[in-house]
């Protein structure tokens, strides 16, 4: 990387500790969410079949948000790959 310029390399040092902080936000974020399952899951085992069915719905709805939310963490990496890669492709195709 000591080809690249400081500016750069520095630009990419911040973005990768901006994603760094993210990462443990979401990771402690994760970690909230699957003990709100398990606790969800001993509910259900506590309730009529009507309530297990709502708390079954419940659940879904809440996973297919995080799924969501990890779709768009992913896409937001895509994009800052593409931000990067093409100055560099555009800068060897005039040289």
């Amino acid at each position: 990387m000591s080809n690249w310029p400081d500016w750069f390399q520095e630009a990419l040092r911040q973005r990768f500790y901006q994603l760094e902080l993210a990462s443990e936000q979401n990771a402690s974020n994760l970690s909230e969410n699957e003990h709100l399952f398990t606790q969800i899951e001993q509910l259900k085992g506590n309730q009529n079949e009507d309530i297990q069915h709502l708390l079954s719905e419940w659940e879904e709805a809440i996973g297919y948000q995080l799924s969501q939310d990890k779709q768009s963490i992913y896409m937001e990496g895509v994009k800052d790959g593409i931000r990067l890669i093409l100055p560099v492709i555009h800068s060897t195709n005039i040289r």
